[in-house]
């Protein structure tokens, strides 16, 4: 049977995990292991993607589906093209950046009506006031790009080119790690006194 690690189910748990996947990353990019760091730097990433969709009360609580919540579903599936036809998927990476860019773009010209009335509202006023904003969609396209650059490496490995090959693994890791920290800056300040989840009562 395939071994199974549990998932983690507290905060305590959360930090510890990231401590140590930082730590192993660090010497990862330390001993020239560039396939190990690119994939901690991928789970960083999309760790930090579904945690800016979390706080922003576009996911439920296990952040696996878009909230159902009756304040908050209606106005998503007004504001976001990308739930017209289907339930993304948002296990996947591409489908949270393709969520999140779709926020940002319409942050840009959304007219916030005072006071504030609903989800919408209160989204646009804790997107525009996060640091970082006008860096976003440009990051979110570096990360599009970044992880095409991964998956072709991850599913076509033994045919590529052995040539150079180090330099580019390392080129790639040091893209990942400016992108990551860049989401992660941003992400940071965006939950900074963000109470839209506890408004809203999204579960």
């Amino acid at each position: 049977m395939t071994p199974k690690i549990e998932p983690i189910t507290t905060n305590m748990e959360k930090k510890t995990a990231y401590q140590i996947q930082m730590e192993r990353f660090k010497r990862a990019k330390a001993g020239g292991f560039h396939l190990e760091a690119i994939f901690i730097i991928y789970a960083l990433i999309e760790d930090r993607l579904s945690a800016f969709l979390f706080h922003a009360g576009v996911t439920n609580s296990t952040r696996e589906k878009i909230a159902r919540n009756g304040k908050v579903r209606p106005y998503l599936d007004r504001t976001l093209t990308v739930l017209n036809t289907r339930q993304p998927n948002i296990r996947n990476v591409s489908a949270k950046i393709k969520l999140i860019k779709e926020l940002m773009e319409w942050s840009t010209d959304y007219s916030v009506n005072e006071p504030t009335l609903n989800y919408l509202d209160a989204l646009y006023k804790q997107i525009n006031r996060t640091a970082g904003r006008d860096q976003m969609i440009e990051t979110l396209t570096r990360i599009e790009g970044w992880c095409a650059s991964r998956n072709e490496l991850v599913h076509a490995l033994l045919n590529k080119k052995v040539e150079n090959q180090e330099e580019i693994l390392q080129a790639l890791v040091a893209e990942g790690e400016a992108c990551n920290r860049s989401l992660q800056n941003f992400v940071k300040s965006f939950k900074v006194r963000n109470t839209l989840r506890k408004t809203f009562n999204i579960q």
